[in-house]
């Protein structure tokens, strides 16, 4: 078994940083962020209170699900009660109790390629096979293309808008396509949310929003991870019909039992703090311009702008050619030992010719990564890095 290609980066660069060397991370799927205060807050009230000290239930504090419940209920436009939430050890955890709930071993469930490795990773975890399904030039799964890919084994598909590594965000219109070719086919859709937040069109819906009537073979995923800076608290949640949270209870209650309480409290807290993910919002959706605008400037890298998520998704094949890289990986590996910044390469979404950048990060970091990468591969048609640290300030 091969270590996920995103954990390999950042094992690397804290191997470099170990040794003394300044290293840059713009291969996090995290923003730098610490959780904030009224989070920090939270949890240690809930360290002082005797009862996180015992055991919880196993589909999590009824609180926390009753408020998941109210925010995926203005997110669908359908009601949703705390009965139709369990809570997990993040969003992956979520998708794999989804996936075994849904597929038995050797069932096909379908996934954009190119896509977040872990959507692959949780089928298969589940007994399942994973089938990629080419995207369009936005990075968007046509009905078409899951037609294509649709087996007698095909159970379920997995979707996420806005999409990790991509940014891309389905328009109503598309959803509707999909949702209706599931329910003609009698399939299930696991609608992956964590970045619904960072929207930076104005197009974000959920697509129960865009097709109610698939509201009985829906599962919603979510999490505190990346809207409320989080990652290490491990917090997620899954909402969907009875039989599915039924069987995903069951599986945490015979293996971890609960989620940690003081976790649970922690997210109340962020859930209750509507502000700091429309802060977020509104400096990535800065960053990302600046981003973008710089990794523009460099020959051989054509990066479009991404509609939403924490990530630039440039095409780096021209670059891979002009300079003699044999791959993306190569040019990552490069970039980490020579200019001590580290990035993702595409092999790792099933787009070897690109590679992925995180733009959730401060300024200064942000800044000087974008210094060392003109550094490194100028020259570069825009503004000096330096001209660019001045005006975000």
């Amino acid at each position: 078994m091969t270590d996920n290609p995103i954990f390999a980066v950042a094992a690397k660069a804290e191997a470099l940083r170990a040794q003394g060397a300044d290293v840059i991370t713009l291969a996090a799927g995290e923003p730098q962020a610490a959780a904030g205060a009224v989070v920090v807050e939270a949890a240690v009230a809930a360290v002082h209170d005797p009862a996180t000290h015992h055991y919880g239930t196993a589909q999590g504090d009824p609180a926390l699900r009753a408020l998941v419940a109210t925010a995926i209920s203005g997110d669908t436009g359908l009601p949703w009660n705390a009965g139709d939430v369990q809570i997990t050890l993040g969003a992956k955890h979520a998708l794999f109790l989804a996936t075994q709930a849904l597929i038995d071993a050797g069932d096909e469930v379908l996934a954009a390629a190119p896509g977040w490795p872990g959507h692959s990773e949780v089928v298969t975890a589940a007994g399942g096979v994973a089938v990629p399904v080419t995207t369009d030039a936005k990075f968007r799964v046509p009905a078409e293309a899951l037609d294509r890919c649709r087996t007698p084994r095909t159970r379920a598909v997995i979707l996420s808008s806005p999409g990790n590594p991509t940014g891309a965000v389905y328009p109503e219109s598309r959803l509707r396509q999909i949702a209706d070719w599931a329910q003609r086919h009698g399939f299930w859709v696991v609608s992956d949310d964590i970045y619904r937040t960072f929207d930076y069109t104005g197009t974000y819906r959920s697509i129960l929003r865009a097709a109610p009537q698939l509201r009985d073979r829906t599962v919603v995923v979510g999490g505190v991870s990346k809207e409320h800076a989080m990652t290490g608290w491990r917090i997620g949640w899954l909402a969907a019909p009875p039989e599915i949270t039924a069987s995903a209870r069951l599986h945490v209650a015979r293996t971890i039992t609960h989620v940690p309480t003081v976790s649970q409290r922690a997210a109340l807290a962020a859930l209750s703090d509507t502000g700091t993910p429309v802060e977020a919002a509104r400096d990535y959706r800065r960053r990302r311009a600046l981003l973008v605008d710089a990794l523009n400037g460099i020959g051989g890298i054509d990066c479009p702008l991404p509609d939403g998520g924490m990530f630039a998704f440039p095409d780096v094949s021209g670059l891979l050619r002009d300079r003699g890289w044999s791959s993306s990986a190569d040019l990552a590996a490069w970039l980490l030992d020579t200019a001590h910044l580290a990035v993702v390469p595409g092999v790792a979404f099933n787009a070897p010719g690109r590679m992925r950048v995180c733009f959730a990060v401060d300024d200064d970091t942000l800044i000087t990564a974008i210094e060392r990468l003109q550094t490194a591969l100028g020259p570069t048609e825009h503004e000096s890095a330096a001209q660019q640290r001045q005006e975000a300030r």
